[in-house]
């Protein structure tokens, strides 16, 4: 395939989720499992519980025994054994009998329900029963909570601690998932200064390597970053020893056209895959992609709103891809727009906001991007202004995706 220069939007996400495919497959115990991402569809060995069991402590009855039992009207059955949670007892209820049980506890034979321990007393070999119990109160059936063969998780579902107790009661110990990515980073230019070091006159601080890198971090992704200088020499050394080790590279500066923009050539030199170079969207259009053997390497331009929109828009979701999650993880709601936006008819543009709750209601304002960091530092959202609109007016529905969910939480 011939590589590809100054395409739309909707074509470079289109061709970057074709050409990233996952790793591959690792079984993992269930201790380890916190955010990896399930490698296959995963159904229940078991039935959970195993056996009707009670769900209160009390005593199991026959259901006709205590039919019509109330405080004025005790119905008094005799207590024939007991049975608490993990016992095995060959107990057979009769008429007119109880067995006292715990939480948690096998149902003895013939037990139709249980009744609370809080509805009886207990005296002398017998107990009196203050309540009613139709079939079924009280007990937890064999296979409700889950069902031998039933389907506990779907493939490339991120994994919470739910889900994973979910797979120890479906009688998993472990569980196929896929490998997590390496990641390089390189921040190319000679005016900037790696992350705690300090930053002179006419330097600037790795920002843009910064803010990917904490992105990638709370995926739980192995990171390594540097700073490099403009130089051939040296920005080639350090793609190739990236290249080497890492799974993912990712560079930040150089991808444009003056002639300090070398890292698209020095990668053209070392051989690598382009797919496409130059996107049509505002900010972030210098963003290139390609394929180094089986690694996946970005070129992102240096520009900060430029480069997080580029790494959001299209380098997050190949890392999901890579990853092997089905869906984004940035979740996008519907917001009413607070004023007027204008885009380019042959442009995708994407547009920093601040949502905020008015009411019950989700609104969403423009931010302007004055203060380039600052404001996107303020910034709790993005929207997209798709190619071919030019007006989207104040009062319309858009899709933001949140950067900041935590942020949206109604006050109490």
């Amino acid at each position: 395939m011939s590589r590809k220069e100054d395409i739309s939007f909707q074509e470079a996400y289109k061709l970057t989720i074709e050409y990233v495919k996952p790793l591959g497959r690792e079984l993992i115990p269930l201790t380890k499992l916190v955010g990896r991402v399930s490698a296959e569809d995963i159904y229940s060995k078991v039935n959970t519980p195993t056996a009707d069991v009670s769900l209160k402590d009390g005593f199991a009855v026959k259901s006709k025994d205590v039919s019509d039992a109330s405080s004025t009207n005790p119905k008094r059955l005799r207590i024939i054994g007991s049975l608490a949670a993990g016992e095995h007892k060959d107990i057979e209820l009769t008429d007119g009998c109880a067995v006292k049980v715990t939480s948690g506890a096998l149902l003895p034979k013939g037990a139709e329900a249980v009744v609370s321990i809080e509805f009886t007393a207990e005296r002398e070999g017998y107990v009196e029963v203050y309540a009613d119990a139709e079939l079924g109160r009280n007990v937890l059936r064999k296979g409700s909570d889950l069902e031998a063969g039933s389907k506990i998780l779907c493939k490339g579902e991120l994994l919470y601690p739910s889900a994973i107790s979910l797979l120890a009661a479906g009688g998993y110990d472990s569980l196929w998932v896929y490998k997590k990515p390496s990641v390089e980073i390189i921040a190319t230019g000679s005016e900037v200064v790696a992350p705690g070091r300090k930053v002179g006159v006419g330097k600037v601080a790795a920002t843009n390597l910064l803010n990917i890198y904490c992105w990638l971090a709370s995926l739980g992704l192995k990171l390594r970053s540097r700073v490099v200088k403009d130089d051939v020499d040296v920005i080639r050394a350090a793609l190739s020893k990236a290249l080497h080790r890492a799974n993912v590279v990712l560079t930040s500066g150089g991808a444009w056209k003056s002639e300090k923009d070398v890292v698209v050539k020095v990668l053209d030199d070392l051989g690598w895959q382009m797919i496409y170079h130059r996107v049509k969207i505002g900010p972030g259009k210098a963003i290139a992609f390609g394929l180094f053997g089986s690694k996946v390497v970005f070129c992102l331009p240096g520009g900060p709103p430029s480069n997080e929109i580029a790494f959001l828009q299209l380098v997050l979701p190949a890392i999901f891809k890579l990853c092997g999650l089905r869906r984004s993880l940035i979740p996008i709601v519907k917001a009413r727009l607070a004023e007027e936006v204008r885009g380019q008819k042959d442009w995708t543009q994407f547009i920093y906001a601040h949502l905020s709750y008015s009411g019950d209601e989700l609104v969403v304002k423009p931010i302007a991007l004055k203060h380039r960091l600052q404001d996107m530092a303020e910034a709790n959202s993005v929207f997209m202004i798709p190619e071919g609109v030019e007006v989207i007016e104040a009062g319309s529905i858009v899709d933001a995706q949140l950067l900041r969910p935590q942020t949206l939480a109604p006050l109490l």
